[in-house]
């Protein structure tokens, strides 16, 4: 669902007000399971980069007619292959709108990236099972 998502911390250290809506960040805003935990994803207008560091861990704070509020981990990526970044305590307060995302560009490359990927795992799956092939 399109959200403005408002960061409540940054580093981890809790912002003024002042600081936390001078900053709203667009996306679509995505909860899932992974494992046992729950993670939260903002993802920017083409459907495919993260528009946030990834929450996770997060709990529900407060739903009401203004918004969500969601708690949790924020996690950085590696700045290398190996090892992990670091990782912040982050607040989100979540404004969910109706609407869809502005676009800032066709679709047509996020989707033909989605079809090759798909033809890439059938055509592996193919090559691993030979008793599937015609």
């Amino acid at each position: 669902m399109f959200a403005i998502v408002y960061r409540c911390r940054r580093e981890g250290a809790l912002l003024s007000r002042e600081a936390i809506q001078a900053h709203p960040v667009p996306g679509e805003l995505r909860v899932q399971r992974r494992g046992m935990k729950r993670i939260a994803v903002l993802l920017q207008a083409d459907g495919e980069r993260y528009a946030l560091p990834v929450l996770d861990k997060i709990k529900l704070l407060a739903l009401n007619d203004r918004g969500v509020l969601l708690s949790g981990i924020e996690v950085h990526p590696p700045r290398g292959t190996k090892g992990n970044g670091p990782i912040y305590p982050q607040t989100w307060w979540c404004v969910l709108r109706d609407a869809d995302m502005p676009t800032q560009g066709a679709p047509a490359p996020a989707s033909r990236l989605e079809r090759d990927l798909r033809a890439t795992e059938i055509g592996r799956t193919m090559a691993n099972h030979y008793s599937r092939r015609g």
